[in-house]
């Protein structure tokens, strides 16, 4: 089994029967990623998941850069206006995605189209394209496991950004960070536009054979983006972010059981990330920071940023999104009111399993959260809304 960088990228370079990986600042995250492949707490089957992720996504990479090489002319795709979705995770952010992306001049980029980008779909045939079904399949194997609880994308819905980053950091949507400290510590500590700038690549070959509607925008999101507004900004400068705002606490509580579900398995024992958090407060400290972001990038370009509060939007959902479009350059969509109903009766029906009644909180609690500084200012200022019986969206 391929366990250094350079046998990672002969491996990838042998099953692909392409040899040009392009500019080299995936380097850095690949080598930080092979180091923590070796990490005593993985356990045998999770060094060979988490090996074959990253083999997969060179892979993945060597096509890219093959496919622009071949049309040049992508890269003169124009990219539209962004409407940008972000926050913690387990704050609202994929419910949000959804509802946005019901005006009829949205385009938003689905889990198939992000994980198989290429050869370039070709117009009109997302709903039809062979990729969506294998990806689908991929997703059905999941059914009935823990996963389905915490966090569902269909291989045709709106999926986050990270998913499609090219530069073997956005592994698994970025969920595996907690458990591979050298990687997550080198993509913290770097300059991440120029993988975003590689993203961009990524939404050109998406939109080339398939733009958004005429005058219309991509509705994209990710919670991790958090930590790269500036860089996001850099790289993307006609884009509008909305922030969504939740209860800290149930933030937490509902992140912390999701890294036990996605990381868990991968683990020599389980007990290795509770021990860490109440160690290290790694989890509390990260949001502290994100929040931190989150006001920082306001502060320097408030017209830039749009607010919503988690239970505004489960309360009122059809207002919140005609709000949240009135304080946007898009033209109102009269049929956007029936369409979020349309969609929120089918989630409510049972299209998606139902959450967990019962939660992870790694030693944490509420009075722990609250008090710490960071949270502190954050509920102050954003005047969030403390959920005394957990909400869930449909």
């Amino acid at each position: 089994m391929p366990i250094t960088a350079q046998e990672l990228l002969d491996q990838a370079a042998e099953e692909t029967g392409l040899n040009e990986f392009g500019d080299d600042w995936f380097m850095g995250p690949l080598a930080a990623y092979a180091t923590d492949l070796v990490a005593p707490h993985l356990s045998e089957w999770g060094r060979a998941f988490l090996t074959r992720l990253v083999s997969k996504d060179l892979g993945r990479r060597l096509q890219i850069i093959d496919c622009l090489k071949r049309h040049p002319e992508i890269e003169d795709t124009p990219i539209p206006p962004i409407l940008y979705i972000t926050g913690h995770e387990r704050s609202g952010t994929t419910l949000l995605h959804n509802l946005l992306s019901q005006h009829r001049d949205a385009r938003f980029l689905s889990r198939w189209e992000l994980m198989a980008p290429t050869p370039p779909p070709e117009p009109g045939s997302l709903a039809t394209d062979p990729r969506r079904a294998a990806v689908q399949a991929s997703v059905d194997a999941l059914r009935g496991s823990d996963l389905e609880y915490m966090h569902w994308v269909n291989a045709d819905e709106p999926e986050e950004c990270v998913w499609g980053l090219m530069d073997c950091n956005g592994l698994l949507g970025m969920a595996v960070g907690l458990i591979m400290p050298s990687w997550l510590n080198w993509l913290g500590s770097h300059d991440f536009a120029p993988s975003l700038a590689n993203y961009r690549k990524i939404v050109q070959i998406l939109t080339w054979k398939n733009p958004v509607p005429e005058g219309g925008f991509l509705a994209l999101k990710a919670p991790q983006m958090a930590s790269y507004l500036p860089q996001f900004f850099q790289v993307f400068p006609d884009t509008q972010f909305i922030y969504i705002h939740r209860d800290p606490y149930r933030v937490l509580q509902s992140f912390t059981t999701l890294i036990d579900v996605v990381d868990g398995p991968f683990l020599q024992d389980r007990a290795y990330l509770k021990e860490l958090e109440q160690q290290q407060h790694r989890s509390l400290k990260r949001m502290g920071q994100l929040f931190d972001n989150l006001e920082a990038f306001e502060k320097s370009h408030p017209e830039r940023v749009i607010n919503v509060q988690y239970a505004d939007l489960l309360t009122s959902p059809v207002e919140e999104i005609t709000r949240l479009f009135s304080q946007t350059s898009q033209k109102p969509d009269q049929d956007l009111p029936n369409r979020i109903e349309k969609f929120l009766a089918v989630q409510r029906a049972g299209s998606r399993a139902r959450p967990r009644s019962r939660m992870m909180d790694f030693g944490y609690n509420r009075e722990k959260v609250e008090n710490y500084p960071p949270i502190t200012h954050y509920l102050q200022r954003y005047g969030v809304h403390v959920e005394e019986r957990r909400q869930t969206g449909a």
